[in-house]
């Protein structure tokens, strides 16, 4: 079960193989530069993506709020919120370069007078940014936005660099990309079952409906999880943070409950004792009800390296889960139907 021949048969059109190559990947992105830099110091930073292209805001947010002395505010609609003025950083980031929403937020924003950037593989962003004479980095598209998340991660954490926000923070960009390759080999397709945490995992959950518990600290890992559940599995995912989970959805874990429902714990080693003993609680509460309650712990020497880590692992489990179910992670034919009936409006 889940041996190249069974992966190949599915994913037919190989969108593992982007997976394989993501520590080169990660080499490669980290040396992308950002074109016409001046140099500015803004009051909030204001990244504007969508799906996929979001994904790298919300791990920036969750990496960088223990250091960062201003907003940072991760966007994903059409509109900027009304308090944003020219001495905001906004930050446009659509992997096709086309996605409708970051378009109207980066025209707003130059209207605005705010410092502006964009990063894309191209498209009607690029060209906008040329035609406005506006930072640029221009990167490679791995077919679908989820799969090039290193393309754009580390081009938007070298523009936040070039704007002083990392301190000393700034040397986890180096150490992050050394974790992902030394994990490679222990979830690549080759290795089994047995040996294959991301394969362990998605024969947890392939069947039925997880519910992901997290901390604070790392609950952006965990979104992008249920994102790529959904968009490579064709599945339902949830996420729910401790301790708020502890004054509300605690109640659902009964011998009534689903048996479909399949409790999976994201675990950080940096947790306070409170959330620790909030975790134990949970689950002994799951436990009694009947369900086992599948762990698992970040490891790496620094927040940014367990974070890719671990969303490595992940995305390749929501892989995994999909050969299970027997869908072909790269197409999204909902999403596909929106954008075309869109286009046709």
């Amino acid at each position: 079960m889940l041996s190249r021949q069974d992966v190949c048969a599915v994913d037919s059109s190989g969108l593992h193989e982007h997976y394989e190559k993501w520590p080169s990947h990660f080499q490669d992105a980290s040396h992308l530069k950002i074109s016409q830099y001046d140099g500015f110091h803004p009051s909030r930073i204001l990244y504007a993506g969508l799906g996929g292209s979001a994904a790298p805001g919300d791990i920036l947010k969750n990496w960088l709020e223990p250091v960062l002395k201003i907003p940072f505010i991760v966007l994903k609609d059409y509109d900027l919120p009304e308090f944003v003025g020219k001495n905001d950083f906004v930050l446009g980031v659509s992997c096709s370069g086309d996605t409708e929403e970051v378009l109207k937020m980066m025209k707003d924003a130059l209207k605005k007078g705010c410092k502006i950037a964009g990063i894309s593989s191209g498209g009607r962003l690029e060209k906008f940014c040329e035609k406005n004479t506006i930072s640029y980095i221009k990167i490679k598209n791995l077919g679908v936005s989820r799969a090039s998340f290193p393309y754009l991660f580390y081009p938007a954490g070298n523009i936040l660099k070039e704007l002083c926000f990392l301190g000393e923070i700034e040397k986890q960009l180096d150490s992050s990309k050394q974790a992902v390759k030394e994990l490679q080999q222990d979830i690549a397709v080759d290795t089994p079952i047995e040996k294959n945490p991301s394969k362990k995992l998605a024969t947890k959950i392939f069947n039925g409906f997880p519910l992901i518990y997290v901390s604070a600290k790392n609950r952006k890992v965990a979104t992008r999880f249920q994102a790529s559940l959904n968009e490579n599995a064709k599945m339902f995912a949830h996420v729910s943070i401790i301790p708020e989970i502890c004054h509300n959805e605690v109640e659902i874990w009964t011998r009534n409950t689903s048996r479909q429902f399949k409790p999976l714990f994201l675990r950080h080693p940096e947790e306070s004792s409170k959330i620790s003993k909030r975790f134990k609680v949970m689950k002994q509460i799951i436990e009694d009800a009947g369900f086992e309650v599948y762990e698992i712990w970040e490891k790496g020497k620094d927040y940014l390296s367990r974070t890719m880590r671990t969303l490595y692992l992940l995305d390749y489990a929501s892989i995994y889960t999909a050969i299970l179910r027997k869908e072909d992670p790269l197409e999204t034919p909902g999403i596909d139907t929106v954008k075309r009936k869109i286009l046709d409006h």
